[in-house]
């Protein structure tokens, strides 16, 4: 089974539990069903942004050259976690730095939360 479809299968799974909680709970406030449905939406949009960054692969090759004139040299491929919108998600990514002043940078994430 391919990425694309794990995740599928697992927000119908969690969409079946959260339906099935909702009729085994028919007094529940209104509040609660939103408190629900809003941590399914965080848990399923990190889920779903994390599989969609993963599809696209570990980042595109150092362009260029560093700041300081150096050029950048391939590490190896590194995890690290990013805030976004959708929550805290993890990434691996290809990471590089500078041979001449050690500046290090992840080529997909010079943006806001790197």
């Amino acid at each position: 089974m391919g990425k694309s479809e794990t995740i599928l299968t697992e927000i119908e799974r969690s969409i079946q539990e959260l339906l099935q909680w909702a009729k085994e709970h028919p007094k529940c406030t209104l509040k609660e069903l939103e408190e629900r449905i809003q941590k399914w939406k965080t848990d399923t949009g990190v889920q779903l942004l994390e599989t969609a960054v993963a599809m696209q692969g570990t980042g595109r090759w150092a362009e260029g050259r560093c700041s300081c004139g150096g050029q950048w040299v391939f590490q190896g491929y590194r995890e690290r976690q990013v805030t976004t919108s959708q929550g805290v998600i993890r990434l691996k990514r290809a990471y590089f730095t500078c041979e001449r002043c050690g500046q290090g940078f992840f080529p997909l994430g010079r943006g806001e939360g790197d």
